[in-house]
């Protein structure tokens, strides 16, 4: 069970990383077919994917981050270019650390972590409910 709650955690801990190395760029949400994905905001130049794929160890899967540009032939100036080679160095640090980690989790804990993150999102969109007002 240990290992289980272990592999659960690593991806939790990922996603944390994830949305803070990437100052909030990037963020672990759950997808509509039933897994998770990393959302990038609207005006970020690079992505990260999430890739689930099937280990050789029966029930374990092997969960690997790539990064990808999401803007092609743009045009920037100085202040854009500083932007972008600014998130490409984040974008480069936060998956030399997720790198460093390996995820085989089993089907029960990729299901667990997406109700997990399900249940951060809905605690996120109360919280401005239950602040009170100054």
């Amino acid at each position: 069970m240990h290992e289980h709650q272990n592999e659960l955690e690593k991806l939790q801990k990922a996603a944390l990383l994830i949305e803070e190395m990437s100052m909030g760029r990037l963020k672990a949400c759950p997808s509509t077919v039933g897994h998770v994905y990393i959302r990038p905001e609207s005006d970020a130049y690079i992505g990260l994917q999430m890739q689930i794929a099937p280990e050789s160890t029966p029930g374990r899967y092997a969960v690997t981050f790539t990064a990808f540009p999401r803007r092609m032939g743009l045009e920037l100036g100085s202040s854009g270019l500083r932007r972008l080679m600014t998130e490409v160095n984040q974008s480069y640090a936060l998956l030399t650390a997720l790198e460093m980690q390996k995820y085989r989790p089993t089907q029960l804990e990729l299901e667990q972590f997406r109700e997990s993150i399900i249940e951060q999102q809905e605690s996120e969109q109360l919280l401005p409910l239950l602040s009170p007002k100054l």
